[in-house]
């Protein structure tokens, strides 16, 4: 590992670049994003070796011309290399198709420069050796924990005057108490290194940790109560199947058919807000700025992810929820917390099973959302209490049937980056889902 680091780009030279690339540009509107991110990681474990990146570019061009777009992306900051990507973008603009109507980018001419708030030097200048040190302190035997973060800077410039710029960074801590069946897992995730608590995530995974010889699981359908982290991975699935732009442009989504029909639980409230405290970030990656949006108001949904151009194509306003490219992501999901205290959520899945984590989800039926999934950190609920541990298994489930039937929602949540999430993140708290039994051992 080279422990040498290549430093980021000056905001002050990458806009004057950006500037250059617009003032050359003949189409009739043109986009670049820069997007500078460095990566590391570090485990507890001696078997994984740390890692600590340079930082890597993408710039991504964008132009509309006579109604259709192009795009071009590149890797490098060269400023006539730029250029010559604005006219590769236009060469695909003449053979895509027309959209409805123009401007296809935001017009919103104000100069606009996050807040500090979302950068954080310690993490910037966090090493792999210093992140082992941290971690090392904080696992005992049979305990294993894992740090990854990012520091990233993007700006943001079109033709119509926009410019946007932000420095952030992130780190999610994952620890895991004990081995196999019945470990313990807890994670968070932070903009800030001191925000993430690592004492308070070991303790959780210390508690959720079960002893004994692991039970198989069970025949008959039972109540599940998912923690906080495994319901926020059903939601990282239900924001890419259902939530995403493209997913209701090509018909697979359930909105292109329930948008504003009551298909959840009434207790389920889901809500964007890229503004509200946590992994918060001011705009999207078309420099429009992000607000509070509501999603599912008791059990209906009402819009997807929508891009400028995607808006568009669908007839409904955009959600300043673009990613890059063509795609968007709903990026800050909050599932509105209830009033049931953990004792209450495990009194409601009593002889039903506890679940700590998933992995491997895998959706084979966007339609329904069916889910295939591996069920970790699994215990029985016995008497409200966790009991002894059960197997790992795999787990087939609709989650559309699943978040249908609610018996409870907790009051605690837990904030993770996810793959779904770029540059934010998801809150949620556990859940306890009425019943389900499509459970077959590994």
């Amino acid at each position: 590992m080279n422990g040498k680091k290549r430093g980021f780009h000056r905001f002050d030279d990458v806009r004057s670049c950006l500037d250059r690339v617009l003032a050359t540009s003949v189409a009739d509107e043109t986009e670049v994003v820069w997007l500078e991110r460095r990566r590391g990681r570090a485990s507890s474990r001696a078997d994984e070796a740390p890692l600590i990146e340079d930082p890597r570019l993408t710039v991504l061009v964008r132009v509309v011309e006579a109604g259709r777009q192009g795009w071009y992306r590149t890797d490098t900051p060269d400023a006539n290399l730029l250029e010559s990507g604005v006219r590769q973008a236009l060469a695909m603009a003449k053979v895509r198709e027309k959209l409805k109507r123009r401007p296809v980018m935001p017009t919103d001419g104000e100069e606009y420069r996050a807040p500090r708030r979302l950068l954080d030097r310690e993490i910037s200048h966090l090493t792999p050796k210093a992140a082992q040190d941290l971690l090392g302190a904080l696992c005992a035997d049979e305990e294993a924990a894992r740090l990854a973060w990012s520091d990233t800077r993007l700006v943001i410039c079109n033709s119509h005057g926009l410019r946007r710029s932000a420095a952030s960074t992130e780190a999610t801590l994952y620890v895991a108490a004990g081995r196999g069946a019945g470990s313990g897992f807890a994670a968070a995730s932070a903009r800030r290194l001191a925000d993430l608590e690592p004492e308070a995530v070991r303790d959780r995974a210390r508690r959720l940790r079960g002893h004994g010889t692991p039970a198989a699981p069970p025949a008959a359908p039972v109540p599940v109560a998912l923690a906080g982290e495994a319901t926020v991975q059903w939601l990282s699935v239900l924001n890419a199947f259902a939530f995403s732009g493209r997913s209701f442009l090509d018909g697979t989504s359930l909105l292109a058919r329930h948008r504003n029909v009551q298909v959840f639980d009434r207790k389920f409230n889901l809500r964007d807000d890229g503004t509200a405290p946590g992994l918060s970030f001011p705009f999207d990656f078309e420099g429009s700025q992000k607000r509070c949006l509501d999603l599912i108001v008791e059990g209906t949904p009402s819009t997807p992810a929508l891009s400028h151009a995607q808006s568009q194509q669908a007839g409904l306003a955009p959600t300043a929820q673009a990613v890059g490219g063509q795609e968007a992501l709903f990026s800050h999901l909050f599932l509105l917390p209830g009033e049931s205290a953990e004792a209450e959520l495990l009194a409601a899945a009593d002889g039903g099973l506890f679940v700590g984590w998933v992995d491997r989800a895998e959706c084979y039926d966007p339609a329904h959302l069916r889910v295939r999934m591996v069920a970790r950190g699994v215990r029985r609920i016995a008497g409200g209490e966790l009991a002894e541990p059960v197997a790992d298994f795999v787990w087939h489930e609709s989650l559309l049937a699943a978040l249908a039937r609610l018996r409870a929602i907790g009051e605690s949540p837990v904030v993770l980056a996810t793959a779904t999430t770029p540059l934010g993140g998801i809150s949620a708290p556990a859940v306890v889902l009425e019943e389900s039994g499509k459970f077959q051992a590994l």
